[in-house]
């Protein structure tokens, strides 16, 4: 992933949904119910090789994510997997967000650590958004095991660096997208458009403002704050100077940027 850079003005909350939007990752940490699983379950059985020990344990795992508008997370998992066995038994569960990509010393990147709680949800346009952002996982998503869960964040922690860490409760950390549900519903479109007839704006940007490597990259989800791109194998973000709330208000700034980034390239 590429070095993460936050606009000077961005407050402490939005610095840690822009990081959290960047992410294509995260890790999660469930409580481990070594007893839940059946010993001939594929993965394992693990009080096989717990049981000398009294207790449960915190258990991380990694998982694609897909954030909604207004930041709230989502996983695709599966049903046999530890993590999703332990949030059975206990919903509540940390998520951490990595942005120490690109530092020479990975302290000195940013990170994010949520806590809250994970539940499995049926959610058409969540699957669909999380779909388009990892198309591989196409492969799976109708396996009967594998199911949608949706993160329920009671707060977070951004570290920004050393000494640079403070909590944000959740009410700061996720967008109130109350006047912005028209450009939720025009997304589809408006990543089909611009991939369908924009390509080259699309890659224009991606190249010069963002200063990605060439590639043929497409839009993969757009909210408020801005707009997601893939490129076969890294995912990238660019962000609107102000919010978005329509179809048309994305499309002045979508022109925009094209037209800035052809300015870098005469």
């Amino acid at each position: 992933m590429t070095k993460i850079k936050h606009a000077a003005h961005l407050t402490e909350a939005e610095k840690a949904r822009n990081l959290m939007r960047w992410a294509s990752k995260a890790y999660i940490a469930t409580e481990l119910r070594p007893n839940l699983k059946n010993a001939d379950t594929p993965g394992g059985h693990a009080g096989d090789i717990t049981e000398s020990v009294e207790g449960n344990y915190p258990y991380a795992s990694l998982s694609l994510v897909c954030l909604d508008h207004d930041a709230t997370p989502y996983m695709l998992l599966s049903d046999l997997a530890d993590h999703s066995q332990n949030l059975t038994a206990n919903a509540k569960a940390g998520m951490l967000f990595d942005g120490t990509a690109g530092y020479r010393d990975p302290l000195a990147g940013g990170r994010v650590t949520l806590v809250g709680t994970m539940t499995k949800v049926e959610d058409d346009r969540m699957l669909e958004r999380f779909l388009a952002r990892h198309p591989a996982s196409k492969l799976y998503a109708g396996f009967q095991d594998f199911s949608l869960y949706r993160y329920t964040i009671d707060a977070a922690h951004l570290i920004g660096g050393f000494a640079k860490a403070l909590w944000v409760p959740a009410s700061e950390l996720k967008l109130d997208c109350t006047e912005y549900q028209s450009l939720r519903e025009a997304e589809p479109s408006i990543v089909e458009h611009m991939n369908t007839d924009h390509l080259d704006a699309i890659n224009t940007i991606a190249e010069k403002l963002l200063k990605l490597d060439t590639g043929k990259w497409l839009m993969t989800g757009i909210d408020p704050e801005g707009w997601d791109l893939h490129n076969g194998h890294q995912h990238a973000r660019c962000n609107f100077d102000q919010l978005v709330c329509d179809a048309n208000s994305a499309r002045i700034a979508l022109v925009s940027q094209t037209i800035a980034a052809r300015k870098v390239s005469q």
